[in-house]
């Protein structure tokens, strides 16, 4: 059995970058905005970087799950259709 390759073209690279760019944005923004909120020192927007790496990989990974959910949803009226 032989592997097929995977060809992923620079279109679709950078929609994935610009989505993954989008959520760690999101997540920068709701640090500074806990920042703001609870009074906390500034440096902690770059102690608690982990964090935010880690809410926009979650959020990343939602975005991924809603997207597929919608892609199957196409396809399964395009076959009723």
């Amino acid at each position: 059995m032989k592997m097929k390759d995977l060809i992923i073209t620079s279109k679709r690279l950078k929609k994935e970058i610009f989505i993954l760019s989008a959520c760690f944005i999101i997540a920068f923004l709701i640090n500074i905005f806990s920042i703001i909120t609870f009074k906390t020192p500034w440096y902690e927007m770059f102690t608690q970087i982990g964090y935010v790496i880690i809410i926009s990989i979650t959020l990343y990974l939602l975005v991924a799950m809603v997207r597929a959910v919608a892609l199957l949803m196409k396809r399964l009226i395009k076959r009723a259709a």
